[in-house]
């Protein structure tokens, strides 16, 4: 492949950088086109989908009022800053948790700008549900409303996003108008212990009102049950006697409005990185070579020859592009950047499974593509001045 589609690293700059936006914006034919130009005709590979949470330590906090806190020792006590925290040895909740995953994998025959757009496409415009309206009617905390409130809306909340409408009018939602295809109610009343110093107040402890109609979401399948992603985000804390009353609404929305609705907490993509050697490097130099990248990039064969073994592991550190140190091995390794070949990576929040985000960000740009194609063939195009053949003047 031609240079044109390829970044070339050096140990201080990096050559062929730029990128092309579209084919229309060159000459006619493809010789008058870079790579990065020619149409897209992106084709997906390696797909890896991990748990995002299966590093998380096994503690979680109990936040069901029913099940009481455990009494802590004085030592304890000390250690939790002298307040009541429920707390349970036990894996995270998977339960609620599912869906925070990692997604990666590759794409090739595809330019940096298609690229970017798929990344804004799932950053900005696939929907999620968020707290978006509160009324609070009691609030003894230390937390002022403002701030309480603003904690609550980025509290992560799941449900049946595709079955909900849009709020497109400011009276369709409010506390004394609630329309059950477009909000869901969450409810949270708390006192402070008696007995504690202070009482934690957690999301978890906002608690779902099914309206008319929603029940069946209570019970329904994992796609469509109403459930909160974290229960264990500290909201507050009450004093003794202290109380917190307040109703929440929460809406269908996307992240291109506000960053509450933005279903990913990471989306980004990189250019795959392409290693050879120009000629064969043996003996002490190979040893050298291997020895001297941190990442395991290079290793050396039977026939004690460098070969490249794990080029997915460079971290671009360049340590052996330095000629000052390397002389003989520097000029010899030949460090690129694809621009037409790039790795992916999707971090639910958890309102949606990552390839769920990826799915519905493919379906909204192929919707957009069918709705600008219709326009195009419904639009009647008038050629005038040297386009119609008439001399320009």
């Amino acid at each position: 492949m031609s240079h044109g589609s390829k970044v070339q690293i050096g140990c201080d700059k990096a050559l062929h950088t730029e990128t092309f936006s579209a084919p229309s914006t060159h000459g006619s034919g493809k010789a008058a086109m870079p790579p990065t130009a020619l149409p897209d005709m992106p084709r997906i590979s390696n797909i890896k989908i991990t748990s995002a949470v299966v590093n998380l330590p096994g503690r979680q906090v109990q936040v069901k009022a029913e099940e009481p806190s455990r009494n802590l020792s004085a030592n304890e006590e000390e250690a939790e800053g002298n307040s009541s925290v429920s707390m349970a040895e036990s894996t995270h909740n998977t339960s609620t948790t599912r869906r925070v995953e990692t997604m990666t994998f590759d794409v090739e025959r595809i330019s940096p700008p298609i690229a970017n757009m798929f990344r804004r496409l799932m950053m900005t415009e696939v929907p999620v549900l968020a707290f978006d309206r509160i009324l609070i009617e009691e609030n003894d905390s230390v937390v002022p409303d403002e701030i309480l409130a603003h904690r609550i809306g980025l509290v992560p909340v799941a449900g049946p996003v595709l079955k909900m409408q849009f709020v497109t009018e400011s009276s369709q939602v409010g506390f004394d108008a609630l329309d059950p295809q477009r909000v869901l109610v969450f409810e949270l009343a708390a006192e402070g212990r008696r007995d504690t110093k202070t009482t934690n107040v957690y999301s978890g402890d906002l608690k779902w009102a099914p309206l008319p109609g929603q029940e069946a979401w209570a019970t329904a399948a994992d796609e469509d049950r109403v459930f909160l992603v974290h229960p264990d985000i500290i909201l507050t804390k009450l004093g003794p006697g202290q109380r917190l009353k307040l109703r929440v609404i929460a809406l269908k929305g996307i992240g291109g409005v506000h960053a509450k609705w933005t279903p990913a907490s990471a989306c980004f993509y990189e250019l795959k990185t392409s290693i050879h050697l120009r000629e064969p490097v043996v003996g002490e130099c190979a040893s050298t070579l291997q020895r001297i990248c941190p990442a395991g990039v290079f290793g050396v064969n039977e026939e004690g020859e460098a070969e490249v073994v794990e080029v997915e592991n460079c971290t671009l550190c360049r340590e052996c592009l330095r000629r000052d140190v390397y002389p003989g091995i520097a000029d010899k390794v030949v460090l690129e950047k694809d621009k037409t070949r790039m790795r992916f990576t999707i971090e639910s929040i958890g309102q949606l499974h990552a390839s769920q985000i990826f799915r519905y960000a493919l379906t909204l740009f192929a919707e957009r593509a069918r709705d600008l194609a219709g326009r195009i063939r419904g639009t009647e195009a008038i050629l005038t001045g040297a386009a119609a053949g008439i001399p320009a003047v």
